[in-house]
């Protein structure tokens, strides 16, 4: 049987992560001779798509069983229903953790994904050195990516001058919010991106509403990762989920630039 475990090197030294979807890598090990598997994890640009693909990972290669810190519970249940174990609260280093669950010394984790390891207790001083170490490597990965967005910016402004944008952002609240929610919702990238890209649309004259939709759906709709959530959460929630998130954004839009002062 194969047991799927975030780790932060390619080796069964390397110590578990905390989260599926931050790993640096995923292994898949078999039980039965401890050999293994390593893959990349998610891009830290994917945002909030990581945990998602990185389920999907864990599916395609033929795990049954997950070890982890946490997963999201919402997560852990759709795993469930599809025979996949799933035990958080996992710590220390991979191979330790494999061999801990064939003793038998961790438990599923329940209905509510709460923490289901049978021992251990606070965060110890080799856990704080991890997560600063997952937190500098975390932000060292968005800088490359922050950087292209500013380089691009200057692209931006010439595949797509202001009197383009000005004929399709007309100024129309209702039209704006609308189109800024529908060109969020097919961009895809890290969060941060929009800030740059938002910025520049507001210095073009593009309306504040507008701007505002299109960071809302960007980070909350997804339809370049709709495939890989519909075949990881299904197709009933992950299309239910997208389309709330379109039509949420809109009236949040126009709500948040009302307390905000008016749109621009």
């Amino acid at each position: 049987m194969k047991i799927a475990v975030p780790a932060g090197a390619p080796n069964l030294d390397a110590g578990v992560e905390h989260k599926l979807g931050t790993a640096s890598y995923l292994l898949v090990i078999d039980m039965d001779d401890m050999s293994f598997e390593a893959v990349e994890g998610p891009s830290s640009s994917t945002g909030p798509g990581a945990g998602v693909q990185a389920v999907t990972l864990v599916l395609g290669m033929g795990a049954r069983i997950l070890l982890t810190g946490y997963i999201s519970p919402h997560i852990a249940r759709t795993l469930q229903k599809n025979g996949i174990e799933v035990v958080t609260s996992v710590s220390g280093n991979v191979r330790d953790a494999v061999e801990k669950y064939k003793r038998g010394d961790f438990s599923q984790v329940d209905d509510e994904g709460s923490n289901s390891v049978m021992e251990g207790s606070g965060p110890t001083g080799g856990q704080w050195r991890d997560a600063l170490r997952r937190a500098a490597r975390q932000f060292f990965g968005i800088l490359p990516v922050l950087i292209g967005v500013i380089l691009l910016v200057g692209l931006f402004r010439s595949f797509l001058p202001r009197e383009f944008l000005m004929a399709v952002f007309s100024g129309d609240m209702i039209l704006d919010t609308l189109g800024g929610a529908c060109v969020g919702s097919i961009l895809a990238g890290n969060p941060i991106n929009s800030y740059v890209i938002g910025e520049t649309l507001l210095k073009m004259g593009i309306s504040l509403v507008g701007v505002t939709a299109l960071m809302l759906s960007w980070v909350s709709v997804g339809l370049v990762q709709l495939p890989a959530e519909m075949s990881t959460l299904g197709v009933r929630f992950a299309l239910i989920r997208n389309i709330a998130a379109f039509f949420s954004a809109i009236p949040a839009s126009i709500f948040i630039v009302f307390l905000s002062g008016g749109a621009r």
